[in-house]
């Protein structure tokens, strides 16, 4: 279930329930929970007018339209890409991991892995102790 959270800095998908949320945040998951969301007219302007794509608006007008036309357009948004919590490995992991190979590594391997340029190809195999 989509669940988005409407703070100061706008509007953040969550895939699951906030456990809490924070103080002047407000977390809604349809459109009857978005109308009946404590949230001024200038603050749903300002929503509207932060999307991509949509014709800037000037003043409120109906707010119940407003608020409709707020959730289909925030339902049309794609999903962010999700964050890798992997990160890219080190120079010195990468050379590390090919030591442990069974095969080791040859000179040039751990020069590429690195970066530096060897002025002979060697093919000299490094193995750990």
């Amino acid at each position: 279930m989509r669940m988005y959270i409407i703070g100061n800095d706008g509007i953040t998908l969550c895939r699951d329930a906030p456990a809490t949320v924070s103080e002047g945040e407000t977390a809604v998951a349809s459109n009857e929970e978005l109308h009946a969301a404590p949230l001024s007219g200038k603050r749903l302007l300002a929503l509207w007018n932060a999307l991509p794509g949509v014709e800037k608006r000037r003043n409120i007008g109906d707010r119940e339209v407003l608020i409709d036309q707020l959730w289909s357009a925030i339902e049309a948004l794609p999903d962010p890409e999700p964050q890798s919590d992997a990160k890219r490995p080190s120079k010195q992991d990468a050379v590390i991991a090919m030591l442990r190979r069974p095969e080791g590594a040859t000179v040039d391997e751990v020069a590429g892995a690195t970066g530096q340029s060897t002025s002979k190809s060697r093919s000299t195999k490094l193995r750990p102790y």
